[in-house]
């Protein structure tokens, strides 16, 4: 069991991490709204699914085992909850010139 707890502390402190991140981000992007230029999140929101499958491929390959896998998914999760927030930005909230 200790092999295990530190790919999951790494896993949960980079998941609260991105949100923090990407929370303070869309605060700062709300009040610069007009210095925005270009689709940039459209391009950083296909960027990372493109990532995330490319992770989710490592973990469906069955190569990694024990605290790897832990890592691997933590990358994963840490690019889809970005493309969320990147797909959210540009298509719904709509920050684009």
């Amino acid at each position: 069991m200790e092999e295990w707890r530190i790919p999951i502390t790494v896993f949960l402190a980079v998941l609260v991490c991105t949100v923090v991140f990407w929370l303070f981000f869309y605060r700062w992007l709300m009040r610069h709204r007009e210095k925005i230029h270009g689709r940039p999140f459209e391009y950083i929101f296909f960027l990372l699914l493109f990532f995330a499958s490319y992770w989710t491929t490592w973990i469906s390959s069955g190569a990694l085992k024990g605290p790897q896998l832990v890592t691997r998914f933590s990358l994963m999760v840490v690019c889809i909850i970005s493309a969320l927030f990147s797909g959210y930005l540009h298509y719904m909230k709509k920050l684009y010139t």
